[in-house]
């Protein structure tokens, strides 16, 4: 969210293999499904996107 972009490329930023990302992403997602999971899951990303963005040298 901060620099654009996909999770894989993100994950290759962090230095996440793919497939740690990718069993990383299932269970995300599942428990996304959860009342309420979803909502709380975007609101901490958007949070974090915030806090990275207000940083002087963000990226």
């Amino acid at each position: 969210m901060a620099r654009g972009g996909s999770r894989t490329s993100a994950g290759g930023y962090l230095g996440i293999p793919p497939g740690t990302l990718q069993s990383t992403t299932l269970r995300v997602r599942t428990w996304q499904k959860l009342p309420g999971n979803a909502e709380a899951y975007q609101a901490a990303l958007q949070h974090v996107a915030e806090i990275i963005m207000a940083a002087p040298e963000h990226g």
